[in-house]
């Protein structure tokens, strides 16, 4: 990626507390170029959630500068930020899906910030939504089954719901938060693999926090090691050796 490319992330100095105690951020400066795919690894409590809850504008951090999307997140009102996370694909570890509702209806839910009321039935979104949401169905492996409830489906069918939910939302940027933390290997590494293929292809960049070092590796172009709210080591995700998980997790 050419060094001139208008960076899809920048932080300078983002620090971020919650109350009083330790920073959950401390002094982060990261950029992030369009296409990257970036994986965040590092203990329990690094700061690696803080992190991708900032670039969605969720956290405001108090001392330093972030910029997403060409935003400036400190700056935004409630409105912007609103539009900022249109364009913003987020993946849970939880999945955060409504296990009453069917699945065609969880995935249009991603549309929820391009129509101007909050609509209940799948028949109150736009035609072209509907069929939105039908194509990323598909293209997760999951056609065929828009009508069945989420309570109904297994974790790795959770997830590539959750994975076409962020893809209907035509994002240039996906966050994904423990993607995979709450599957088996197999299924873990298919989910990755299929999420790693789909940003690809829809050109958009990749930010995931990965409790596995190994599909980091695997996975990303990139690693970001966080310990204790702060930047331990960036660099080439083949470059993440032995010395290098000392480093970031002992």
């Amino acid at each position: 990626m050419s060094p001139d490319a208008q960076a899809i992330v920048e932080l300078q100095e983002a620090t971020h507390r919650y109350g009083e105690g330790r920073a959950a951020l401390d002094a982060v400066s990261l950029r992030v170029s369009p296409g990257e795919r970036v994986g965040l690894v590092g203990p329990s409590g690094a700061g690696k959630s803080t992190l991708l809850r900032t670039l969605n504008g969720l956290v405001i951090p108090c001392q330093g500068a972030v910029r997403v999307l060409g935003e400036d997140v400190r700056t935004l009102g409630e409105g912007g930020l609103a539009r900022l996370r249109r364009r913003i694909g987020m993946i849970f570890q939880e999945f955060a899906l409504i296990d009453r509702l069917p699945v065609l209806t969880n995935v249009l839910v991603g549309r929820l910030g391009y129509v101007p009321t909050l609509p209940s039935l799948v028949r109150l979104f736009p035609p072209g939504d509907v069929e939105r949401a039908r194509r990323a169905l598909a293209e997760v492996g999951l056609a065929g089954l828009e009508e069945r409830l989420v309570r109904q489906l297994s974790g790795g069918q959770r997830q590539r719901v959750g994975i076409a939910r962020a893809l209907v939302q035509e994002p240039s940027l996906i966050l994904g938060d423990e993607p995979t933390a709450n599957l088996d290997v197999r299924t873990a590494e298919e989910v990755l693999s299929l999420l790693v293929r789909l940003a690809e292809e829809h050109g958009a960049t990749l930010v995931l926090s990965l409790h596995d070092v190994r599909a980091a590796r695997r996975h990303c172009t990139r690693i970001v090691g966080l310990r204790d709210g702060a930047v331990r080591w960036d660099g080439p995700a083949e470059g993440f050796g032995d010395a290098e998980m000392e480093m970031v997790f002992y």
